[in-house]
């Protein structure tokens, strides 16, 4: 008895609808969640005059239980009709947010805190390189924490996926190093070229020299300065200074892509041991100290050109 009452309302309800399908003259996204009156969100809207059938929902429970609650796009001329049909499927607005490869956990952090639509604090500071960067999907309200959850899950999915019965600490060492391939080079090809040149140097014994790892240093592992290094800078006492110190830094510098970490793992066979930045971002690898010196002077000659 109550299904068939419950049909005969959703007629009714339905076909007042189809007599009376008002529509909105302007796209927006209206926000609707649990405790709210729909009634009232909608008449304080306005997208559909005054909003009597969302009255007639309010009042009757076996429809009004059936609403998804969340954010909607109410579309330009959409009807009551379709727009009802739509919270009825829960046809809520999903949206993104990309956080690019190389970036690190404070510069994460930074990001999400400057998303409005996502709420709460972050309550611990995730460890350099635990996270993965990827365009991660949401909803209106979720929490900022959630995010970093999912940034946790994917790095640990990626791990298990290119590690097998790895010690972590090798698989610490390998994040490592693709953190620092991360952020010597962003193009794809270079990968495991630069890997093959810290591979060289580590088995040689001699420092890594990388800037990046300078930088972190000196921001305070944000990852970014506002200037060239200069020469007083690579003194700079810190155990992520790779000029000063043999070996990997003792944590990662950012937070490494897949294809970083691929790199890290099967680097190029080659025996460079020294690569330079082209005017254009691309680099020059060489074997030879002297050759290498030669390569940085004809930079310099054509980009002065």
């Amino acid at each position: 008895m109550f299904k068939v009452l419950a049909c005969f309302l959703c007629i009714v309800v339905f076909g007042y609808m189809a007599l009376f399908q008002e529509s909105t003259r302007e796209t927006h996204n209206i926000f609707f969640t649990n405790g709210n009156n729909l009634y009232e969100t909608i008449k304080e809207d306005g997208s559909f005059g005054n909003g009597a059938v969302f009255f007639l929902l309010e009042k009757i429970p076996a429809l009004n239980r059936r609403i998804y609650t969340g954010e909607y796009v109410i579309n330009r001329h959409e009807t009551v009709y379709s727009f009802i049909s739509r919270m009825f499927q829960g046809d809520t607005v999903i949206r993104k947010i990309t956080i690019p490869e190389g970036y690190t956990v404070q510069m994460i952090v930074e990001k999400l805190n400057n998303e409005d639509s996502l709420k709460g604090v972050i309550e611990n500071i995730s460890e350099e390189g635990s996270l993965f960067p990827s365009t991660y999907f949401y909803k209106k309200n979720d929490s900022k924490n959630s995010i970093i959850q999912k940034m946790k899950g994917e790095m640990e999915k990626v791990i298990r996926e290119l590690f097998s019965k790895k010690t972590k600490e090798y698989i610490r060492d390998t994040i490592i190093m693709a953190s620092i391939i991360e952020k010597e080079t962003k193009t794809a090809k270079e990968r495991p070229f630069v890997a093959s040149v810290f591979k060289n140097r580590i088995k040689k014994n001699m420092r890594l020299q990388s800037d990046p790892t300078v930088i972190y240093a000196l921001s305070n592992g944000y990852g970014k300065i506002d200037h060239p290094l200069t020469r007083n800078e690579l003194l700079f006492n810190s155990p992520y200074n790779t000029y000063r110190n043999k070996g990997l830094p003792p944590s990662p510098i950012c937070c490494p892509s897949k294809e970083s970490i691929i790199s890290a793992l099967n680097p190029a066979n080659t025996d460079y041991l020294y690569f330079v930045a082209e005017n254009d971002d691309s680099h020059i690898f060489s074997s030879d100290y002297k050759i290498h010196v030669k390569n940085i002077q004809g930079i310099k000659k054509r980009k002065n050109r």
